[in-house]
């Protein structure tokens, strides 16, 4: 059934660097061209990159509407779309979009993968909410018809927003570890990403240990099921961590680690922990990719997967950018659209 699309809408828009939102009613809803779909916002989640593009770190055009982890439903769309889309899909906008197909990280996906494009891997890459394409802060917003992702009616937006960077980015890093079911993987920094991670790797079966040096059990009675928890938290700190590791690894050391965290000491100190006699493979994970995350999102269903969030209404959210630098909130910042 066709929508009523309005010609204006709300949307939080950041005008200057380095100052807060400023809430506008008057902004024009896109109209979808060829190929793209209007998606009528939701609940959207503010990420450590929001942060970065309200410090002009990515010298983002402005006016600019921000969040990369946009979630609603189908509103509209435009000519020629491809798949079976339709209006009141609940769908995420997924990150990247517009391949250049020109660049040398066009060129090596092509070659590697039957002459695909991945916009992932694209140097001029369009980034809903970073760069060169407004985000999920508004009531609507467009994307093109490749870059888009189903999300199943029992997870809720709340907590599917931030499954669109934090949880697509560390489900990629265990994809990338390539472990099997019984095999041992460390989470080291447990903010939102590693609290998500270690729910997924427990998830696919793994033994699990949580490198932090706080305990997790008050965030883990509130938000998560019981068979989801670590299987053991250590501390870096902890001269006695290396031995428990061992204990825990029957005396060979960790199968896999997947770091959440730019500590420079806490990335050493778990390169230690990981088996000897055993070729070292450092990756860096990429966000997944759409068809990665749709599966993602059926584990988060079947498992009951759960994001440390905290809501804020959109009318409300004008200050996002501060209260995010002073920390003053639990787990990731959703925006109620």
């Amino acid at each position: 059934m066709a929508q009523s699309i309005p010609k204006t809408m709300k949307a939080l828009g950041l005008t200057n660097y380095k100052e807060n939102y400023h809430l506008q009613d008057d902004v024009p809803v896109p109209v979808p061209g060829s190929g793209e779909i209007l998606i009528r916002l939701v609940a959207s989640g503010f990420c450590h990159t929001d942060h970065m593009v309200y410090e002009g770190a990515f010298k983002t055009k402005l006016p600019h509407i921000g969040s990369h982890e946009p979630t609603g439903t189908v509103a509209a769309l435009g000519p020629s779309v491809s798949g079976d889309w339709k209006v009141g899909d609940k769908v995420g906008v997924y990150l990247f979009k517009n391949a250049c197909g020109d660049c040398a990280g066009c060129k090596w996906y092509a070659a590697t993968y039957g002459g695909k494009t991945s916009a992932r891997y694209c140097f001029n890459q369009t980034m809903h909410g970073i760069l060169g394409a407004d985000g999920g802060f508004s009531e609507y917003m467009v994307t093109s018809d490749d870059a888009i992702v189903r999300i199943p009616d029992e997870v809720p937006f709340d907590q599917s927003a931030p499954l669109m960077c934090a949880g697509a980015t560390v489900y990629n890093g265990l994809l990338e570890a390539n472990l099997s079911p019984g095999q041992s993987v460390a989470i080291v920094g447990i903010g939102a990403l590693g609290f998500l991670g270690i729910q997924f790797a427990k998830a696919m079966g793994c033994r699990v240990i949580a490198i932090s040096s706080r305990d997790l059990t008050p965030q883990l009675e509130s938000d998560v099921p019981k068979a989801l928890w670590p299987d053991l938290t250590v501390s870096s700190k902890d001269p006695s961590s290396p031995q428990k590791i061992l204990d825990f690894t029957n005396g060979i050391g960790l199968d896999a680690a997947v770091v959440c965290t730019d500590n420079i000491p806490d990335n050493d100190w778990i390169l230690h922990r990981l088996r000897t006699f055993h070729e070292i493979t450092v990756k860096g994970a990429l966000h997944a990719s759409v068809e990665a995350m749709e599966k993602m999102f059926v584990v988060v269903k079947e498992h009951g997967i759960k994001s440390q969030i905290t809501t804020v209404k959109m009318d409300d959210a004008e200050n996002l950018p501060e209260s995010s630098a002073s920390h003053d909130y639990k787990g990731k910042m959703v925006v109620m659209i």
